[in-house]
C-alpha cells in the first residue's frame, strides 16, 4: 500500500513539474445570440500593455504575441473559470469553432502594447501570453483581464501578474 501511494505521488509530481496539459470539456452550449453584440459597430477604443516581471526584476513584454478580444458570455466565462482554476496548461476537448467569428485578434508591439478600435458596449475578455526561456525551461504564461465597455468609453488595460 505504501509503495502504491509513493508511486502516485511521484507520478503526480512528474506531471506537475513537466506542465502536463489538462484536457477539459466545456459543458456550456455555444449560443450565437449571446455573442452577437461583439460584432456590432462601436465607439470604444481598448488599448493596453501586457508584461511580466521575472524573478531577477527584468520586465518581459508580450512583444509580438497575439492579443485576443472575446465577448464575455456563459460559454467563454466557463472556459475562463475552468482555465483559471486549473493547475497547469489546459486544452479544451470540444471547443466551438464559431467563437472565432466573435473574437478580434491583434498583435502586441515591441513594448507589449495593443489596441482594438470600434469596440461596442458590452462585457469582454482580453487575453495574451508572455513567455521567455530560463535555460531549457519555458517561463511566463497567460494574461487575462475582464472588463465592460459602457457608453462607448474606452479602456487602458495593464495586463500583468
Amino acid at each position: 500500500m505504501k509503495r502504491r501511494i509513493d508511486l502516485a505521488l511521484i507520478v503526480a509530481a512528474m506531471l506537475f513539474s513537466t506542465g502536463c496539459v489538462q484536457q477539459i470539456p466545456i459543458q456550456t452550449q455555444f449560443n450565437n445570440a449571446e455573442h452577437e453584440f461583439a460584432n456590432k459597430p462601436g465607439k470604444a477604443t481598448i488599448s493596453g500593455q501586457a508584461f511580466m516581471r521575472r524573478n531577477d526584476g527584468v520586465v518581459v513584454y508580450a512583444a509580438g504575441s497575439p492579443v485576443y478580444l472575446t465577448p464575455q458570455t456563459s460559454y467563454t466565462m466557463e472556459a475562463f473559470n475552468r482555465s483559471a482554476s486549473a493547475t497547469g496548461p489546459v486544452v479544451f476537448t470540444n471547443p466551438d469553432a464559431r467563437l472565432k467569428d466573435y473574437t478580434r485578434v491583434t498583435q502586441a508591439n515591441g513594448e507589449g502594447r495593443f489596441t482594438f478600435a470600434g469596440v461596442p458596449d458590452g462585457p469582454f475578455i482580453v487575453a495574451t501570453t508572455v513567455h521567455w526561456m530560463a535555460g531549457d525551461m519555458r517561463q511566463g504564461g497567460d494574461l487575462t483581464k475582464l472588463f465592460v465597455v459602457t457608453h462607448g468609453q474606452g479602456h487602458d488595460i495593464i495586463m500583468t501578474r
